[in-house]
């Protein structure tokens, strides 16, 4: 046994240690097989310890060398997560743990319709439908369909192609529905599709059956008047106008009076038959035949008439009126003996007028299908016959041939009211000789038969043929005549005195006896009435045969069509119904049958016996009268050529139904609690057990009709139908408990064929006594319904929503959950609305942008009682927008059946539960151009040559119409997107001037781009390139225009360039572009002509994603070597607004610069304009250049310093015209339009112009802009005083990480010394320290002192600041530094600080001020005069003596200007002049009365021309020649 262990080799096995069996259908199993192996020499045992799982074998044996399987199974109960241990044990090795893990799961399964209507359907056509079985659960689903019967009607009418199946998980399966109506029926089938462990579902199968379109093309047919041992013929054609084949047979002997080429036949469908009727009469009598035809279930008529006479006997036509009026009066049972005598005479009532007929009414006799069969199938022996036979048939049975049968007695009774006499018609059969004999004879042919009487007849059977059958209808006809009555007639007209017709009708009467009588008048008479005794016609079948005992009978070989099994459609009790079939002969020889009589009277054949020839058939028709209420099935035999073993049988199937409903839930229906006047709704179910159709009518109590409604309140319910009623509840009291009972009533429907009333039943029309019909059978049900009123709560889980910013035609949506803890049912509506808004000032324009941008997953509906709701709110914005809304959240009452109009508004019933405020804002992405950088040009001179400020103006605007085609871009054709692209707004990137020159640096600008709207902005620059097509070799793509050629190289030579081309930016986020033009030649000409001045152009687009497209331009410009160029910042400008008065002109300068590599020189020319633009001639000096012609090296910046000095209150334009010339002629005119305002005076509110928006800061860290900046760029001193001073402080920046730099200020344009004015226009401008060095990652205060000069003066310009970079490597060429790369090491730049100063433009103040006289030096001068010059000095510089001037320049001078006219009641307020005084201070003792004087009396003239001199340096002729020192008091 050790050794055994030792050598023992592992069991070989495939179960995995771990296994998942996954899903598994509950009530179903899962099977998984796995194998041993032994691979030892000798036998091992083994078992299995489970629980959960099950696994057969669980212990055996495993041979040596063998395999055996086994059958792990999971079959769960229920919808679980199993995770068991499954332990195997081996013998010599250790047990084996394998960890199995199942779920259990339901099956779910799901129609795709609940309904499948197959609407109308021919017999015998069939259609197919499709239903799909889907299941929606992870695992495998069986199914079984099984057909729900509620009664024992068979209704075969439908079929599946699968009852059963299994369906995968996430699969579907195929059911086709077959509709083959055999009956004419509504079909209701419903089946149930039940799930093993699943759920169980319904689908319903509806159709109705419509019978084929038969008719005959004639009602009736008139042979008219024959002349004995004539003929005549008629054509009758039958019509299909179905697309199916049916059947067809006329029931009548071929041979008779009235014969058919053919009784029976098909008719193919939309086709039909011809019948040829032919009418032979054998005596001279009216004669009349109704021949019944049945087709598809469906019986007509057609009424044979004709007349025969000879040359003694006329008699007067029969017409179909008399047909009618006869049948008329059966059905009434107006054939008295008195009624007969009227009929009689009918015709000499008519001649004496007196032809009033006694029947009633205008009733019409009924032609239903039920009644025409009745009378077809009536019995010759049947009691409502008007003549009756005492024998319904009469089978002679066997006759040898050619020997004569015993006469069979025949009694005939004549059950009018008048004598008859019967005609037989006895046909003639061929012999073997071709003779044509009697078979069947009658004795004697014509006999009368008195009123109320009986009559007898024998008929005897001669066979001429031995071994056959002979079968006949006897037929008869009957005829009431008057022989006397006729003959008076004739003779009146032969002797053609008309004393009888003309007592009656006059001397204008006409008579006309028939269609063949002899008249001697002019005019004849119409000898028909209205009613006449028709001619009565009948037969008597009869049989025999000549078979003897020795002879072979006719073996039958008969087929049943549609088949053995008849289905008739369900009835009620005494209703008739009728099916019919076709025996076919399939052999040669006749089949005589006969059928024996139903033991339960249930079902009646026609005809019950008759002869079928050979490859021939017989219509049968099966009347079906039930007697009680269940269902039948009757095997009705046929026997067949008089042999009890020849035999056939017939099942007859039938169901007799009563009228039965059955109400869900026994008519009893819970509401849930509801908010007072909210309509809850619940579906019921009526179903109607029955095969019987009924109408039905719910009658709610008058008390609860405003609360309870149930519809459709009335109507019908087709057989076997499951009627959905809508209950609709509505309490108006709260905290009432309903109970309301509803009573239903239910009438069984009798259909319309059941109407007995007919000539089958003489009398049965009788209007005082009618025939009695069944009453139909009325049911009683109730419904109860249960409900209450109340109120309740509703809140919600937020309350507020913010959206933020949604892009336009962007969406997102966002939820907030109702919540109703009540048990109350509410109706709600959700209504957007705006947040405090007045009611009464509702903006219609605002509320229809909140309907059109928001939408509602819920607007109104039903929140049922302890339960959520959640609610989707979209917000998508049409147009830029923002909202500040609020959802209400209103119960209120909804009653689909309340009344409505205005009365009703008020009364409405509205509670508001709660509310939720919304924010939203939609905008199209905004862009905006935050700043732009260049390591040489400042941001001023940048944010110009970029037009950025009318960038940023166009991208803050909507967008028109174009814009918004150019977003759907790609929906146009070519020629329609340029067309649309050159209508978009274009702006100019102009790059500037570079000089043409090997090696030159690109200049690189950084332009930053913000994205200030509040969702991701996605932007493109979309260059032409971008939009071509890559032809293939063999395209010819045709000539390029100069301008294409053009761009091509310009996008071949990478001229200009912009890294990155696109991306998408974050909210509130910065992103910095690079722009790089590298310029080179692109004309060869040019190049060869050493002429290498040249433009770059190119179009780009800037998209942005569903925002506004705008077009760029960029341009740079290439001067030649030694070239010089004068650029200007812009070439118009706006003189600061100066007051009219001043005697000093305000300074302004307008920068210049050359940008090219020549020193060129400037001439400037004046003109002033008039608002029209045309020049004129002023003979002031309003408008001078104070350095009008000059010179500049190259890259020098200079200014022209503009002097406007406005005389009138006005605007003022000019046109400056720099004149730009190299040594030798003028190579650049410069045009600027200046324009100035002059004002008197100036308003104390004045609205300040908004000024260019450059940034004042750089607006980022740029990861590939410079590290070196201002904490401020643009300093504003403000409006300063005349030499009065003002005081800034920036900090500058070192960022770079390792690299120091020095600054310096000194050597700026900007001027720091007084020799040059530059920028600040002869004011003191000092920056401390002015230059230094700032190590990495350091910074550094610096302090601005602007001093303003005397003279006023308005600017705004930057200050340059060289920076140079310390190069650690200084054996670094930075012209071999790529152009392309990201980050290009500089090792100068220059930053620009911004100026802005503006001197206070007060007249007075700018008139006064000057600068102190030098103080008086005499030693030798008297003290007194010593004193009084420094008095003096002192006067006229302090600032009061300028306050005493304005009071006297104020005084009204008339020739100067007019004196102010105050109105009545306006206070006039005097400026107080009162000059506070101290006579410790000797500066103002010269103000006082004593020293006054003694100033008058010395030095008036003196005084007054210093006055003059120093301050206004000339004599003002319109003054008063006075002492200007006067006392402020006066």
């Amino acid at each position: 046994m050790k050794k055994k262990q030792v050598e023992h080799r592992m069991i070989l096995t495939t179960i995995p240690p771990a296994l998942d069996i996954g899903f598994t259908a509950v009530t179903s199993v899962s099977n998984l097989v796995f194998m041993f192996e032994n691979p030892n020499d000798y036998p091992v045992q083994f078992h299995f310890e489970f629980e959960r799982f099950k696994i057969t074998p669980d212990r055996g044996q495993l041979a040596p060398g063998s395999k055996i399987n086994f059958t792990l199974t999971y079959a769960p109960q229920q919808a679980e997560v199993i995770v068991a241990s499954i332990i195997m044990h081996i013998q010599y090795e250790q047990p084996r743990v394998i960890k199995v893990s199942g779920i259990g799961k339901y099956p779910f399964l799901q129609l795709n319709t609940k309904k499948l209507n197959f609407e109308t359907l021919l017999i015998g056509k069939t259609v197919t439908k499709e239903i799909t079985i889907k299941n929606q659960s992870e695992v495998t689903a069986q199914f079984q369909i099984t057909k729900m019967i509620d009664d024992e009607f068979k209704d075969n009418a439908f079929s599946l192609d699968y009852y059963q199946g299994v369906i995968p998980q996430k699969s579907t399966f195929l059911i086709k529905v077959t509709y083959q109506p055999q009956i004419l029926n509504v079909s209701v089938i419903r089946y149930k599709v039940i799930c093993q462990g699943g759920n169980e579902l319904t689908f319903e199968c509806v159709g109705s059956a419509v019978e084929h379109a038969v008719y005959l093309s004639e009602k009736s047919i008139n042979f008219g008047e024959i002349k004995i041992g004539n003929q005549a013929t008629k054509l009758l054609t039958i019509h299909n106008d179905s697309n199916l084949a049916t059947s067809y047979q006329f029931y009548t002997d071929m041979n008779n009076i009235f014969s058919f080429n053919k009784i029976r036949g098909l008719i193919q469908g939309k086709s039909f038959d011809r019948i040829i009727v032919t009418f032979t009469p054998r005596h001279t009598i009216n004669y009349y035949e109704r021949v019944y035809c049945v087709a598809s279930n469906q019986i007509k008529f057609v009424d044979l008439i004709g007349t025969c006479y000879d040359l003694l006997i006329k008699p007067i036509p029969l017409l179909q009126q008399h047909i009618d009026n006869f049948r008329r009066r059966v059905i009434q049972g107006k054939l008295s003996e008195v009624d007969f005598k009227y009929m009689e005479n009918s015709y000499l009532m008519k001649i004496n007028q007196q032809n009033q007929s006694n029947l009633q009414g205008e009733w019409q006799e009924n032609p239903n299908q039920t009644v025409q069969y009745k009378e077809l199938m009536l019995p010759p022996s049947s009691d409502y016959r008007l003549i009756k036979f005492s024998e319904d048939f009469i089978d002679f049975g066997y006759v040898e041939c050619y020997s004569q049968s015993g006469a069979r007695e025949l009694e005939l009774h004549n059950r009018l009211n008048c004598k008859l006499t019967i005609f037989w018609t006895i046909q003639t059969h061929p012999t073997v000789n071709g003779e044509k004999v009697p078979v069947f004879t009658v004795s004697p042919e014509t006999q009368s038969a008195h009123a109320n009487s009986k009559c007898k007849f024998s008929i005897s059977f001669r066979p001429t043929k031995s071994s056959y059958y002979y079968f006949q209808y006897i037929q008869f006809f009957a005829i009431k005549y008057n022989p006397k009555l006729t003959k008076k007639i004739l003779d009146s007209v032969k002797n053609n005195k008309g004393s009888i017709l003309n007592e009656s009708f006059g001397n204008n009467a006409n008579l006309k006896l028939s269609q063949t009588g002899i008249t001697n008048q002019k005019n004849t008479i119409d000898f028909t009435s209205k009613e006449m005794i028709p001619t009565f016609s009948g037969q008597i079948g009869c049989v025999g045969h000549s078979f003897g005992i020795n002879s072979q009978p006719y073996i039958p070989i008969v087929e049943l069509r549609p088949s053995n099994k008849l289905y008739f459609p369900p009835c009620t009790i005494e209703e008739s119904v009728y099916q019919t079939v076709e025996f076919i002969n399939k052999s040669d020889t006749p089949i005589y049958f006969n059928f024996s009589p139903d033991p339960t009277r249930t079902f009646r054949v026609f005809p019950n016996q008759g002869l079928i020839f050979g490859k021939s058939s017989q219509m049968i028709i099966v009347e079906f009268v039930p007697v009680e209420n269940k269902a039948y099935n009757q095997t009705l035999v046929c026997h067949m050529n008089h042999q009890s073993s020849n035999q056939i049988t017939l099942q007859a199937i039938g169901y007799c139904s009563t009228p039965s409903l059955k109400l869900q839930n026994d008519g009893k229906v819970f509401f849930p609690p509801s908010f007072i006047g909210v309509y809850s709704r619940q579906k019921l179910t009526v179903h109607n057990e029955s095969r019987v159709p009924m109408s039905y009518s719910i009658d709610v109590p008058e008390k609860y009709q405003s609360e309870l409604y149930i519809e459709p309140s009335s109507g019908q319910i087709k057989p076997n139908e499951v009627l959905h009623l809508d209950c609709q509840f509505i309490p108006y009291k709260k905290n009432k408990e309903y109970r309301i009972k509803v009573p239903m009533s239910a009438t069984e429907i009798l259909a319309d064929n059941q109407n007995l009333i007919g000539y089958h039943i003489p009398g049965s029309g009788n209007q005082d006594f009618p025939l009695e019909q069944r009453k139909p059978i009325e049911l009683s049900y109730q419904f109860e319904i249960f409900g209450k009123g109340t109120d309740g709560e509703l809140e919600l889980n937020v309350k507020q929503i913010d959206f933020n910013i949604i892009k336009v035609n962007f969406n997102t949506k966002k939820y907030a959950t109702l919540i109703n803890n009540s048990d109350c049912t509410f109706y709600i509506e959700l209504v957007l609305r705006p947040k405090n808004k007045d009611k009464d000032k509702i903006d219609h324009q605002i509320i229809s942008l909140i309907n059109r941008s928001f939408t509602l997953d819920l607007q109104n509906g039903i929140i049922a009682a302890n339960s959520k709701l959640d609610i989707g709110i979209m917000f998508n914005p049409i147009e830029v927008c923002e909202f500040d809304l609020v959802l209400d959240v209103i119960a209120t009452e909804k009653n689909p059946k309340a009344p409505k109009g205005p009365n009703y508004q008020n009364k409405k019933i509205v509670s508001q539960k709660c509310k939720l405020e919304i924010k939203a804002k939609g905008n199209y992405p905004l862009l905006k151009i935050a700043d732009v950088r260049n390591d040489s040009i400042s941001v001023a001179t940048l944010w110009e040559n970029f037009q950025i400020n009318q960038i940023n103006s166009e991208l803050a605007k909507d967008l028109n119409e174009d814009e918004q085609k150019f977003l759907k871009i790609e929906q146009l054709t070519f020629d329609q997107a340029q067309q649309l692209q050159k209508r978009l707004r274009s702006y100019d990137w102009n790059f500037g001037y570079l000089p043409s020159k090997p090696q030159v640096k690109s200049r690189k600008i950084v332009i930053t781009i913000q994205n200030i709207g509040g969702t991701d902005l996605e932007w493109q620059f979309k260059l032409p390139s971008d939009h071509q097509i890559d032809l293939e070799p063999w395209a010819d793509p045709g000539e390029p225009t100069e301008e294409d050629t053009f761009e091509k190289a310009i996008l071949e030579k990478n001229i200009f360039q912009i890294r990155p081309k696109g991306g998408v930016i974050a909210p509130k986020c910065f992103k910095d572009i690079e722009l790089i033009y590298t310029p080179c030649n692109l004309d060869e000409q040019l190049k060869q002509k050493g002429i290498s001045n040249e433009s770059h152009f190119l179009r780009v687009v800037l998209q942005i994603l569903n925002g506004k497209p705008l077009v760029l331009n960029l341009k740079g410009t290439t001067l030649a070597p030694l070239e010089g160029r004068l650029a200007v910042k812009k070439n118009s400008f706006e003189l600061p607004e100066t007051p009219v008065g001043l005697l000093q002109p305000v300074k302004y300068p307008i920068e210049i610069q050359n940008v090219g590599s020549s020193k060129v020189s400037y001439k400037t020319i004046i003109q002033e304009l008039d608002i029209e633009g045309e020049v004129i001639d002023s003979q002031f000096n309003v408008f001078d250049i104070q350095n009008p012609q000059g010179s500049l090296l190259p890259n020098e910046k200079q200014y022209l310093y503009c002097l406007f000095k406005p005389l009138e209150q006005k605007i003022y334009y000019f046109e400056l015209l720099v004149e730009v010339s190299d040594m030798v002629k003028v190579i650049q005119p410069v045009k600027l339009a200046i324009q100035g305002r002059g004002y008197a005076n100036q308003p104390k509110n004045q609205i300040q112009k908004q000024t260019i928006e450059i940034p004042r800061q750089r607006s980022h860290k740029s990861p590939i802009g410079s590290k070196v900046f201002f904490s401020l760029e643009e300093i504003d001193f403000g409006e300063l005083l005349p030499l009065k001073s003002a005081h800034r402080m920036i900090i500058l920046y070192n960022q770079s990480a390792d690299r120091k730099f020095t600054f310096d200020f000194g050597g700026s344009q900007f001027i720091l010394s007084n020799n040059r004015p530059g920028l600040c226009c002869g004011d003191e401008f000092l920056i401390e320290p002015i230059q230094g060095e700032l190590e990495a990652q350091s910074f550094i205060e610096l302090k601005l002192t602007l001093t303003a000069a005397s003279t006023p003066s308005v600017y705004e310009g930057e200050c340059e600041c060289s920076i140079s970079w310390e190069n650690k490597n200084q054996q670094i060429n930075t012209s071999q530094i790529s152009q392309n790369s990201q980050a290009i090491t500089v090792d100068k730049e220059t930053l620009f600080l911004r100026i802005k100063k503006k001197s206070s433009l007060n007249v007075e103040l700018v008139n006064s001020f000057k600068q102190p006289p030098p103080p008086i030096h005499n030693a030798m001068a008297h003290p007194f005069q010593q004193l009084l010059g420094q008095i003096i000095t002192e006067v006229l510089t302090d600032s009061h003596t300028d306050q005493i001037l304005r009071a006297l320049d104020q005084q009204p001078i008339t020739l100067y200007q007019p004196e102010q006219q105050h109105q009545e009641g306006e206070d006039i307020q005097a400026e107080d002049l009162t000059i506070p005084r101290d006579y410790k201070d000797y500066k103002t003792m010269f103000l006082e009365e004593e020293f006054i004087e003694l100033t008058d009396l010395i030095m008036e003239n003196t005084f007054f021309n210093i006055i003059q001199e120093t301050t206004r340096k000339e004599c003002d002729l319109l003054r008063i020649s006075k002492t200007f020192v006067t006392p402020a008091n006066k």
